[in-house]
């Protein structure tokens, strides 16, 4: 029996067919009316850069603009509609990234990558790689994790990578290059294990598989160097299919992007390709993972990407 509080039973095959396309304008409806892009006391905006705030739905408009450069909502283009939430950050005060405060969780790397990329300005790429100075402080090991270290750093210069490629901005493209080097260089400084607030987490928000993933994807010839570990954090998979968000594993209860299954499905999949050698082991793991997904992700929290189940639903599909 379900625990109630925690997930709804899931049904082996789906209960209803449902439009996409619908579904996607109607959300956007309902974000736009609860969270419209203005600032008043009533709002109670948070400016946690792609965590909380109006940074995340303006990356959310902006990833969408380039699945559907055509759509029009609500009079404005997609792209619009990012810059109308970017804008809501740019008078804030922001604080100084520090080496345990520089993923995708700080507003000021955040606000700045995504205004670079959406004004297509190459000063501001060249600002944010500036910043990898007090990033790899090497009197400071700081974080290495996604929400807050490193590798959320690394994500928002990809992020730029993206737009400022060798071919149409070659300066950019090495100015990028090699901060993203730097970057993973004071990374594989930092001793392992790997730990956040003390504790050796898993998943793909505090813990290895988020520290891989985007070393990874950000430096493919590093691959080789991480399947070993890789490897390891396969064995500590569950007899449920899930993976424990720390270790020693304790609970198995949270199926969530940032604790469990669910990241490391995610993850696991985009990092397939660069480890040929053990694809077989990989595809199994995801397999399992997403056997209990289906069976325990239909989360009754709120529907977000790390803790509910838009996350989850990302790893159903391919």
């Amino acid at each position: 029996m379900a625990t109630l509080d925690r997930y709804f039973e899931n049904q082996t095959t789906p209960l209803r067919e449902a439009d996409a396309r619908n579904e996607l304008l109607a959300s956007l409806r309902r974000l736009v009316k609860l969270h419209p892009p203005v600032h008043t006391c009533s709002t109670g905006w948070s400016f946690q850069g792609l965590y909380s705030g109006p940074t995340s739905i303006a990356l959310l408009f902006y990833r969408l603009s380039q699945v559907y450069p055509d759509l029009e909502f609500e009079h404005q283009s997609l792209h619009q509609w990012a810059r109308a939430y970017l804008q809501l950050g740019a008078r804030t005060h922001k604080r100084a990234p520090t080496p345990s405060h520089c993923g995708i969780g700080d507003e000021t790397l955040a606000h700045l990558a995504l205004e670079a990329i959406l004004s297509e300005d190459a000063d501001l790429v060249r600002r944010l790689c500036s910043f990898a100075a007090v990033i790899n402080s090497p009197a400071d090991d700081g974080s290495n994790e996604w929400l807050y270290g490193r590798a959320g750093y690394l994500y928002l210069l990809r992020l730029c990578q993206g737009v400022f490629s060798l071919d149409r901005d070659p300066a950019v493209a090495a100015h990028l290059e090699r901060t993203i080097r730097s970057i993973i260089h004071r990374m594989l400084v930092v001793p392992q294990p790997w730990a956040w607030h003390g504790k050796q987490y898993l998943g793909a928000a505090h813990g290895s598989m988020s520290i891989i993933t985007q070393a990874v994807l950000s430096m493919p010839s590093i691959a080789p160097r991480f399947q070993q570990l890789v490897l390891e954090l396969l064995d500590h998979q569950l007899p449920s299919g899930n993976f424990p968000s720390s270790l020693p594993a304790g609970s198995d209860r949270l199926v969530q992007f940032c604790h469990g299954g669910p990241g490391f499905v995610i993850s696991l999949r985009s990092l397939l390709p660069y480890f040929p050698e053990i694809s077989d082991r990989v595809q199994d793991a995801i397999g399992k993972a997403q056997s209990d997904i289906w069976r325990r992700g239909l989360l009754t929290k709120v529907p977000c990407l790390c803790h509910g189940i838009a996350g989850n639903a990302r790893t159903q599909t391919s």
